[in-house]
């Protein structure tokens, strides 16, 4: 078995897109529309076939986030590289993303947490291959 995909409710659906296509190379798949419910949803696919479901309509609430709630923590997504994870963290702080840890060692593995576009907390983190 596997997480087909992970859903995620977003007020501003293109902005969320938008965000995931320019950090994480998402690809478009399709749209899920069901207009007589205002309920709109765009499926992007990652490199390795995980796909994220950003969903949204009208009534959602954009009530302010702790990252300490319970519920799901973080949507983590692997980098290929270390360069790669060193590129998305430098971006997260261009773009005045809170970070919450970004501890790496000499071997090269790393990781970083942020709360990101409408407070979804997301990690990024690499492992080099044995």
């Amino acid at each position: 078995m596997y997480i087909g995909n992970v859903g995620v409710f977003v007020k501003d659906l293109k902005g969320a897109r938008q965000f995931f296509e320019s950090y994480f190379g998402a690809k478009f798949l399709k749209s899920y529309n069901e207009p007589e419910n205002n309920y709109y949803s765009d499926i992007l696919e990652l490199d390795k076939g995980a796909w994220i479901e950003l969903m949204t309509k009208p009534e959602i609430v954009d009530a302010p986030k702790d990252p300490d709630r319970s519920g799901l923590a973080h949507i983590c997504i692997k980098a290929d590289t270390r360069a790669q994870l060193d590129n998305i963290v430098a971006r997260f702080k261009q773009d005045g993303y809170k970070i919450q840890y970004e501890p790496s060692n000499p071997t090269g593995i790393g990781e970083v947490r942020a709360v990101t576009f409408e407070d979804i907390v997301v990690e990024v983190n690499y492992t080099p291959a044995d």
